[in-house]
């Protein structure tokens, strides 16, 4: 019984006194862009919806502020002005990931 009992105190002072090291040779992430490496630019004047850097074959979408689809516009080319004839107001435009909100005056 002494034999386990001088056992059990050295295996819990042993795990005690444990330091866990670890190298990290990991080289660190850096954030690239090269996916995207110039980002969406949207800007609405009048009945009109400029796109800058939109990826071609890419979908525009303009939602209203409560979330209804007003229209979907193919992309074709990655800068182009659109005419889109909706009420003034403001919208909601998305292509892939970006969205913005505008305002057509």
């Amino acid at each position: 019984m002494k034999i386990l009992y001088i056992i059990a105190c050295t295996l819990t002072c042993y795990a005690g006194s444990l330091v866990f090291a670890q190298s990290d040779n990991r080289k660190p992430k850096v954030s690239s862009n090269t996916e995207n490496p110039k980002s969406i630019e949207i800007t609405a004047y009048e009945n009109r919806i400029r796109v800058t850097n939109a990826p071609i074959d890419s979908i525009l979408e303009i939602y209203s502020v409560v979330g209804i689809k007003v229209k979907e516009i193919k992309i074709k080319q990655s800068t182009a002005e659109y005419v889109v004839n909706i009420a003034k107001g403001y919208y909601i435009i998305r292509i892939g990931d970006t969205v913005r909100k505008v305002a057509l005056r």
